[in-house]
């Protein structure tokens, strides 16, 4: 039986191979294994600093021309050897020279090894060349964000990125908070929304933790929460959340609305309508009608209809890094070219749909200025629209300009998010 490593170079090899966003590779391959999280974390963790490791691997090996199963061994180990404190460095080496013999490539095992533990003599001396390499970021992102935030900003911004995802816990219920204590699921109180939100530890399956299945609290990050505040649903409002999949910020606005306000969801796919669906059954929200819609075209039966509209669109996704770490490789400049396209056309269908004088909120979960702050520009001179007040908590006042908060992630240890508020 294959110990928890050897899984975890096999999950990064079949990624490397056959491509797949790695969170459904690791939802399948973990199916009944042992050492969930553990492996979890390796291959997060792997994917996360590759840039780091192989730079580190490659400056202690006279060869490139590595097997792509030995140098995900090599990554593994050499992670857990970086960045995990827990694992005593021995163990770490003693188990990839253990692989790579039960691998039947036992004439490796001098290399592995010798690698390994010269790594681990000199990984307090390693001078890295530059931000990309020691933050593991690809050049063009912190480019991007140089010229956008100065480099001190950047650091910070990669550094945050960096740090493992936290599960923060959206309070939807009064009894909630008891019942996690009943469980004994330890938690700490959130960083934007102390009141309304928690961050569990040490939880290894959310969907089997009771109180999770009752509804009583659902997963989403304090900066997604941030836009159901800033769209302020009321009771008797008409809302129109496009693109709400999978369903996170329609059922927050439900529940500050109490339940009265007539919200309708949309995604383009059934599977997400579906899981829409699921999300707003299994919290109890009500007065929520889901439709399949495609967002780039325009439906006339839905003009001038709702008072208030959320485009949370579908945008590079540079701000949750932390969760996606395979985002940063996977996606370049023109990427964010072509997926303003389709945001500008989104939007441009979206306020169509709000009611002269209604409230028309825009989000994104990237840290991009073409999708950002050039996206208020463009709607306020191209589509009319009238920049809104918007109002934010206190930790987050240093955030706002103008109409719209951009939330770096540094900030209160949350995804980087922007979002903005206008009237039409």
């Amino acid at each position: 039986m294959k110990c928890a490593r050897e899984v975890s170079v096999d999950i990064l090899t079949k990624i490397e191979k056959e491509g797949g966003y790695v969170q459904l590779v690791l939802k399948d391959e973990l199916e009944g294994k042992q050492d969930k999280s553990f492996i979890t974390e390796v291959v997060y963790g792997s994917i996360k600093h590759k840039l780091t490791l192989d730079y580190i691997i490659s400056s202690n090996t006279k060869t490139n021309k590595i097997k792509p199963f030995v140098r995900n061994l090599l990554r593994v180990s050499v992670y857990q050897l970086m960045y995990l404190d827990r694992v005593p460095p021995s163990a770490v080496i003693n188990e990839a020279v253990k692989i790579i013999k039960r691998r039947n490539m036992g004439s490796l095992s001098g290399f592995v090894n010798g690698v390994l533990r010269q790594i681990d003599r000199t990984k307090h001396e390693i001078s890295y060349p530059s931000i990309s390499i020691k933050y593991s970021m690809p050049e063009w992102i912190v480019n991007l964000w140089i010229e956008m935030y100065g480099e001190d900003k950047t650091i910070k911004i990669c550094e945050s990125l960096n740090n493992r995802a936290k599960i923060c816990a959206r309070v939807n219920s009064k009894n909630a908070i008891q019942q996690l204590i009943n469980e004994n699921i330890k938690y700490t109180a959130g960083h934007i929304f102390p009141n309304e939100c928690v961050y569990i530890e040490g939880a290894n399956s959310i969907a089997n933790i009771k109180s999770f299945v009752e509804g009583l609290w659902t997963v989403q990050d304090e900066s997604a929460m941030l836009v159901g505040y800033v769209l302020n649903p009321h009771e008797g409002d008409t809302i129109l959340d496009i693109c709400a999949a999978p369903g996170g910020k329609t059922s927050h606005m439900a529940y500050l609305a109490n339940n009265k306000a007539s919200i309708m969801a949309t995604d383009i796919y059934e599977h997400k309508i579906e899981l829409i669906n699921k999300t707003v059954t299994r919290l109890g929200a009500t007065e929520i009608t889901t439709k399949r819609l495609d967002a780039c075209v325009f439906d006339s039966s839905l003009e001038n209809k709702f008072d208030k509209v959320l485009a949370d669109v579908p945008c590079s996704g540079l701000g949750i890094l932390k969760r996606k770490p395979d985002i940063r490789y996977n996606k370049s400049l023109d990427d964010i070219a072509q997926i303003n396209i389709v945001q500008k056309n989104i939007v441009a269908n979206a306020v169509k749909y709000v009611k002269p004088g209604g409230v028309f909120v825009y989000s994104t979960c990237t840290l991009s200025e073409t999708e950002n702050k050039d996206m208020v520009k463009w709607m306020i001179e191209e589509l009319g629209l009238v920049a809104d007040t918007i109002e934010v908590p206190e930790v987050l006042k240093s955030c706002v300009d103008g109409c719209s908060v951009e939330i770096l992630p540094y900030i209160a240890d949350t995804d980087g998010f922007f979002i903005a508020k206008f009237r039409k």
